[in-house]
């Protein structure tokens, strides 16, 4: 049984769902994420999902777009993000890493190599928001064979024979995306986003997970009551600590704090 797997379990026992936040590597600082990162894990984060800074991120909104551009214009770059896994367990870290990437910098890199020094470093497991299933078998096989989970994304519109060969090759847990659009903060979460949940909850052996627009204890509340396993929070966050990068402990402190209340929100009602 996987890390990632293990932690899924443990929370199912206890009640809990997983409370996942992304970090984009680098943002403002290298030393900063690892300091957001500590603080997450101390409110709680059951997992952690790290963003590989990218230069043409489609799948992401103005928020993560902009930390991710000041990541790379701080001299972020692919090979950092392995040793930044690696000070993340020096750290005493335990939580499991998901690394969330485009292709472009993996299939440069090397495929194979990539996910040997994912994994070296540390990380439990990929995902690549741009590679279809149709083009992943060789990511697939290496991961397979490695020890990495490969977690995948369904969407609204993701019909039912599409969903059926995605969660067929989904290891860890599948990742839900509330809207056929990109990442950002939303006010409330879509009727749509609640169907899919309960759709790929029928149909999956693996953890379902909500992201894309989860800011709010609401959100959190709504997903885990339509039978979500976890959810995902990345904008948010960099929102909160975007609007204090001169004040760092300021920052961290609000992080942390709103933290905590995600985390409390993901109590499974009895």
């Amino acid at each position: 049984m996987s890390r990632i797997a293990e932690t899924f379990e443990k929370l199912r026992k206890s009640g809990s769902a997983a409370y996942i936040p992304y970090v984009c590597a680098g943002d403002p600082s290298e030393s900063f994420s690892m300091r957001l990162i500590e603080r997450l894990c101390n409110a709680g984060a059951d997992i952690l999902e790290l963003g590989l800074p990218f230069s043409d991120p489609m799948a992401d909104g103005a928020v993560v777009q902009g930390a991710m551009m000041r990541s790379l214009s701080g001299g972020f770059r692919v090979n950092d993000i392995f040793r930044m896994i690696s000070s993340v367990r020096d750290a005493g870290i335990n939580q499991p890493i998901v690394l969330m990437t485009y292709y472009n910098p993996v299939l440069r890199f090397g495929v194979e190599s990539f996910c040997h020094k994912l994994r070296e470093s540390g990380a439990d497991g990929i995902l690549v928001v741009d590679l279809p299933i149709e083009e992943s078998e060789e990511l697939d096989a290496i991961a397979l064979r490695i020890g990495l989970d490969v977690i995948r994304l369904v969407a609204p519109t993701t019909d039912n024979d599409r969903l059926n060969a995605l969660l067929s090759n989904a290891s860890g847990f599948v990742y839900a995306v509330s809207v056929a659009g990109t990442t950002g903060s939303r006010e409330v979460i879509p009727e749509s986003a609640i169907s899919l949940i309960k759709r790929v909850v029928a149909n999956s052996e693996r953890p379902v997970v909500l992201g894309f627009g989860i800011s709010s204890p609401s959100h959190v509340r709504e997903a885990v009551d339509a039978g979500a396993a976890g959810v995902v929070e990345g904008s948010r966050i960099i929102s909160i600590y975007a609007n204090h990068l001169g004040r760092e402990e300021d920052a961290l402190r609000k992080v942390e704090s709103h933290a905590q209340e995600m985390k409390t929100a993901t109590l499974m009602r009895q």
